[in-house]
């Protein structure tokens, strides 16, 4: 009997936290759907896995998780894998149903289990691929694929932005409203919302051209926010281009302040120098580290956000708000081949006036062979906000949002499974 109820899914962590944080909103997607399922995540790096939830222990080979009023069990990837010393065994987890997530191959000592002589249970491996825009996503989504023994069966399942691929994962994610205050159409980030996600108990540290202070919470009239999440570059073109915008809206608004919301990491050193030599014009909060569901609930409250990597490309994509992506820098440039396809995959959902600066900055943005320039930035922020290019962003939000829930396809393919 081929049990569906049990679910191994497998986290070789290369990207600091870019793989964990996929796996984990996956888990949590797939738990909140079905309660009943039982999940056994296995996870390379659980230092990692510590920084978005903080029970987990990282010095624990094996440790009961508990998400809400559910326990999973987290297993380290790292178990030895020869003769008895091996902690786990197939009866441990008895889970047929395998996610191998990022084409991360699967632990020693599971490759043991599995591939043994004398194992004839019946495994459905699912390889939950990397998020691409490109047209491959479409043809591989449920491919078949081979593995070393007939009993233990392989498929591609492909996140993606078409209704051909799996989706997105959605968790609690609803598309923004445009909203209007006291004339200004931009968003004010305030005490209550930073307590909502989760700020109100860690520090913020606000840096002026006179200093540095701790911020008060509270609501900041005619106030900008953008939050910037980056790879290790230089940020001298996005500080010029967030510092020209302020002075351009400045013009007829003098009481007109940007904050950008610097999130640890490191990225955060070279836009700190680019502000300085720029003359600290505007103000930088810098954010500490948030466990996911604080992270979620607070890019919400911002107008306008710089992510990277995939797994808050996909939360910046579901939120209807304005934002820049950078991808991860490859040999050749390559990097710019996903950007371009993602581009053509929004641009349908834009007037073309708008575009233009989108498109322009994005691939000078990702083009690390020449130096980024700062002006289709400063266009793309007087766009966002003048409300003229959000109209884009947030109908490509709907539609991946009508594209459906990773998670609930997924659970939909598991159910139709026949063996």
């Amino acid at each position: 009997m081929f049990d569906k109820n049990k679910i191994l899914i497998l986290c070789k962590v290369v990207d600091n936290y870019g793989d964990i944080g996929v796996v984990y909103r996956l888990a949590r997607a797939l738990s909140d759907l079905r309660p009943s399922l039982e999940i056994t995540l296995v996870v390379s790096n659980l230092e990692s896995f510590h920084k978005l939830a903080n029970q987990i222990d990282p010095s624990k080979k094996i440790q009961d998780f508990r998400y809400k009023n559910l326990v999973w069990k987290v297993v380290d990837w790292n178990l030895p894998a020869e003769g008895k010393k091996t902690e786990l065994q197939f009866s441990d987890f008895n889970s047929q149903l395998i996610l191998e997530c990022f084409q991360c191959g699967r632990p020693e000592w599971l490759e043991n289990i599995l591939f043994a002589p004398d194992f004839s249970e019946t495994v459905q491996i699912i390889q939950i691929d990397y998020l691409t825009a490109e047209d491959y996503a479409d043809e591989f989504h449920l491919l078949k694929s081979g593995t070393r023994k007939a009993n233990v069966k392989k498929i591609f399942f492909m996140p993606g932005f078409t209704e051909k691929t799996g989706g997105l994962i959605i968790n609690n994610e609803k598309v923004t409203d445009d909203m209007e205050k006291s004339g200004a159409s931009c968003l004010s980030l305030s005490a209550g919302r930073l307590r909502q996600a989760g700020l109100s108990e860690v520090p913020l540290t606000l840096h002026t051209a006179g200093g540095t202070a701790e911020p008060p919470l509270q609501s900041l009239a005619r106030e900008f926010s953008i939050f910037f999440f980056a790879y290790d570059d230089d940020c001298s073109a996005v500080v010029k281009g967030i510092s020209d915008f302020q002075s351009q809206v400045r013009r007829t608004e003098p009481d007109f302040s940007v904050t950008v919301y610097l999130a640890s990491g490191k990225s955060a050193l070279p836009f700190e120098e680019a502000w300085q030599k720029y003359g600290s014009p505007f103000e930088i909060k810098k954010i500490p580290f948030l466990e996911q569901g604080a992270f979620d609930e607070f890019i919400l409250e911002m107008d306008f956000l710089f992510v990277r990597g995939e797994d808050s490309l996909s939360r910046a994509a579901l939120s209807a708000l304005p934002y820049v992506w950078q991808a991860y820098k490859q040999d050749e440039n390559y990097q710019l081949v996903k950007v371009n396809a993602l581009l053509e995959r929004m641009r349908p959902f834009f007037d073309q006036e708008e575009f233009e600066p989108v498109r322009n900055f994005w691939q000078n943005y990702n083009d690390y062979e020449n130096p980024t320039e700062p002006e289709n930035l400063t266009k793309m922020l007087v766009s966002a906000r003048n409300q003229k290019n959000t109209a884009g962003f947030k109908k490509f939000a709907e539609q991946l949002h009508q594209n459906g829930n990773l998670a609930e396809h997924l659970l939909e393919f598991i159910d139709g499974l026949r063996f």
